[in-house]
């Protein structure tokens, strides 16, 4: 009887903690942007190709988790000549830094949406990060993340840093997802 018990007791908990768990969402790429712009140099541009493992709820922000990486030589200015030069080692030096990375440390619901706060890796840096973003859940199985940060590119050696903020860089996403 004891062991009855125990046994129900252990599937009960296993069933339970199926619904507490944060969902894994698979990125979809159609419908996927990753935006950049430098908004003293009139510079905007895409990346592609979002690699990335999601694991959130919004309703347990704390217990999510999400880590993505971006290749460097998908950047795409429209402009080949630029994008070439950018990709060179006089900037992003994609040959030997070809990946840019995020890997949250925390998630956490704010009054707009949710902030990832996480380490962002691009060229030889790593620097801690805020993404403010929101999560609108659809009824197909899918849903959306769309977020924007600003970063100073100086600030992970991809340019010279700028006191006057002529590094600023914007960072727009629209990530599509499904489970």
């Amino acid at each position: 009887m004891k062991r009855i018990s125990l046994i129900v007791l252990a599937a009960t908990m296993l069933v339970a903690s199926g619904f507490t768990a944060s969902m894994l969402w698979n990125v979809s790429n159609e419908g996927l942007t990753i935006n950049f712009e430098l908004p003293d140099e009139g510079t905007k541009g895409t990346l592609s190709g979002l690699k990335a493992s999601i694991d959130f709820d919004q309703k347990d922000p704390a217990n999510s988790k999400i880590s993505a990486s971006v290749d460097v030589k998908t950047l795409n200015t429209g402009n080949k000549q630029k994008d070439d030069h950018l990709l060179s080692a006089d900037f992003f030096n994609a040959e030997k830094y070809p990946v840019i990375s995020f890997v949250s440390t925390s998630i956490k619901a704010t009054e707009n949406g949710f902030l990832a706060n996480g380490n962002l890796t691009m060229k030889d840096s790593t620097m801690a990060v805020e993404i403010p973003f929101t999560f609108k859940e659809e009824g197909n199985g899918g849903g959306a993340f769309h977020g924007s940060m600003t970063i100073h590119s100086g600030d992970f050696g991809v340019t010279k840093k700028s006191k006057s903020g002529k590094d600023k860089v914007v960072i727009t996403l629209n990530v599509p997802v499904k489970k």
